[in-house]
């Protein structure tokens, strides 16, 4: 069994010997889109890996303009396109990760070529289009039914970003154990608890929002189960606390209509604010620094990195106890056991304003320290060299 250097490998018909560094493909064209979900795990995990001690290069290859974006000067870029992106995926990628020498090409998303003589890496979020084939578009069911399924049993190994996930993976789409490996996402740096009252209280009155809002975050879709949570806060409203306002924080994604109608059926304009997508890291700590608690019901998460982010910010969270959610809360949130809206209103308003405030933002803090990007890149690298000495030894 050879041995190597780590971060290094043998270079193909090199006299002597001689070795070179791993060269690692990524695939990004998640990061020409709005960043969000995919987007921000690959985004955070390219800084990270960035920082990593070693001789590993990176290429980075998509087919549109990145979004404006902070990335280190350590990595290459690739640009080829415009092109459909799953076409791109399939007829492209293979051969300019062929002509950059690349040892191993990691998709974070779904964009893995099926057809490719090096190592290949994917990661898969959740299987939520599987388990909720209705809530998707004929599009995505499309790729979830007939591409992901491809790709992840050609894949050389899985990464999930939870436990829960990588059960599924293992149960739905039947990829042995010793293939999947998770790795937790974190929180991105920028969330912290807002030290500044006085930049809260500008925030407040340039954003027109009363102390001891509510706020939820999350894409506009079917899974996030928004019509349930304006049923669950007008009921409060109605029985307790007329004057609280929700404040929704998500770009629309599909099938969102149904939020919608709820919205005015319950006549909720005064009390519900839909502010949109918020890109920018700084303005989010505010949201979740200067909210009462943060909130959401999804029907399933891959990894809830919204709950992650608001407990990073020492604000407290509600959310249903399933999926990857007890995984990243552990103790230091409120999950409500059933689906009964008096269940919720009562987790609400045992967070309202209340008097042991401090001890769930310092339940919350700690809990958030426990996730770091610097841990999952590292994890991640050992798996790109653990992919490729097994390639080597086969």
């Amino acid at each position: 069994m050879r041995t190597h250097h780590p971060g290094w490998i043998s270079a193909g018909g090199a006299p002597g010997g001689r070795r070179r560094a791993l060269r690692i493909g990524i695939e990004c064209t998640v990061l020409t889109r709005s960043i969000a979900g995919i987007g921000y795990y690959t985004h955070h995990l390219l800084q990270a890996l960035a920082r990593q001690p070693g001789e590993e290069e990176y290429v980075l290859f998509y087919n549109r303009p990145l979004q404006p974006m902070d990335l280190p000067a350590r990595l290459r870029h690739v640009w080829c396109g415009p092109a459909s992106t799953h076409v791109w995926v399939q007829t492209r990628l293979a051969s300019l990760a062929r002509r950059e020498g690349i040892d191993l090409l990691h998709s974070p998303g779904q964009g893995l070529p099926f057809l490719m003589e090096k190592p290949r890496i994917l990661t898969l979020h959740d299987l939520s289009p599987l388990l909720f084939p209705r809530q998707k578009d004929w599009a995505s069911h499309f790729v979830w039914t007939s591409l992901v399924p491809i790709m992840a049993r050609r894949a050389d190994h899985i990464i999930t970003v939870s436990d829960h996930t990588r059960q599924d993976v293992m149960r739905l789409l039947g990829i042995p154990e010793e293939r999947v490996t998770r790795i937790y996402e974190a929180a991105a740096p920028a969330f912290y608890p807002e030290p500044d009252a006085g930049r809260i209280q500008k925030f407040r009155r340039d954003k027109a929002l009363e102390p001891g809002y509510i706020l939820a975050v999350g894409t506009l879709e079917p899974r996030k189960n928004y019509p349930f949570l304006l049923r669950v806060f007008a009921q409060w409203l109605e029985r307790s606390r007329p004057d609280a306002t929700l404040v929704v924080i998500g770009k629309k994604g599909w099938l969102y209509d149904d939020i919608f109608e709820t919205f005015e059926a319950l006549n909720l304009r005064r009390r519900v604010r839909f502010e949109g997508y918020v890109g920018d890291p700084g303005l989010m700590r505010l949201y979740y620094s200067a909210a009462e608690f943060s909130i959401l019901p999804p029907l399933y998460e891959g990894f809830w990195l919204p709950g992650l982010e608001s407990l990073a910010c020492g604000t407290p969270v509600i959310a249903p106890r399933h999926s990857s959610i007890p995984e990243v809360i552990g103790e230091a949130g409120l999950l409500v056991d059933s689906w009964d809206e008096e269940d919720w209103a009562a987790a609400m308003d045992r967070l309202w304003m209340a008097p042991d405030r401090d001890t769930w933002a310092q339940k919350g803090l700690e809990r958030a320290r426990q996730f770091s990007w610097d841990r999952a890149a590292e994890e991640t690298l050992a798996v790109y060299r653990a992919v490729i000495q097994a390639r080597e030894g086969a």
